[in-house]
């Protein structure tokens, strides 16, 4: 018995070491991963609006990538290419809206156990279009007909928004932030899925974007 507890100490410093807290910015978001130009955060909020109130995780990538802001912008809604940069997503479609500054997306997502399979339907906004900058936010939203809550998917509640910031070299920076109400699965098992999951999703993004010509 006390070699068995000893083994599972291990195997849960071992899941949660290299995740560990690395600094705090001012935001009160603590660094819990960094490989190469990619820094993950991540903070603790109330969930906005939620009654009664809800702790939820909020998410915050930041990199640069080798491209435009435009092209940035354009691979968030690129049907032909999401499931490049999106590994854990089986089915995707942009529903266009009658403006070009907005659009809706379905996303399918088959989540590694022993997270359930969930899926999202959201409204993209492109708030501010300048120069060198580019706001866009996105939340959920509901539509019956367009996207009907599927029998044993978790139909995620989410909101956030990405930034594109052009820089010098001819490179962008990018700011991703989400926020997602908890599920009821033990946080020692999800942190290590969702940061090794973003972390997989922005090195793909990446390199779709820096290898295009």
């Amino acid at each position: 018995m006390y070699l068995v507890s000893r083994i599972l100490f291990f195997v849960v410093v071992g899941l949660v070491a290299p995740f560990s807290v690395m600094g705090q910015d001012n935001d009160g978001f603590s660094l819990v991963r960094e490989e190469d130009s990619i820094r993950i955060y991540e903070r603790w909020i109330i969930f906005p609006n939620s009654d009664p109130p809800q702790d939820a995780r909020e998410v915050k990538g930041e990199f640069t990538v080798k491209s435009t802001m435009l092209k940035a912008l354009q691979l968030l809604k690129n049907e032909s290419k999401i499931m490049e940069w999106q590994k854990h997503v089986t089915e995707f479609k942009v529903h266009p809206l009658p403006v070009d500054t907005a659009w809706r997306e379905y996303s399918y997502h088959d989540i590694p156990w022993p997270v359930s399979d969930q899926d999202h339907f959201l409204i993209y906004r492109i708030q501010k279009k300048e120069k060198d900058k580019i706001f866009v936010t996105f939340e959920s939203t509901q539509d019956e007909k367009a996207s009907p809550v599927r029998s044993g998917v978790t139909r995620m509640n989410l909101l956030g928004s990405w930034t594109f910031q052009k820089i010098p070299d001819n490179k962008v920076k990018v700011t991703y932030l989400i926020i997602s109400q908890p599920s009821s699965i033990p946080r020692i098992f999800t942190d290590p899925i969702i940061r090794r999951n973003l972390m997989s999703t922005i090195k793909a993004y990446i390199k779709i974007l820096e290898e295009e010509k």
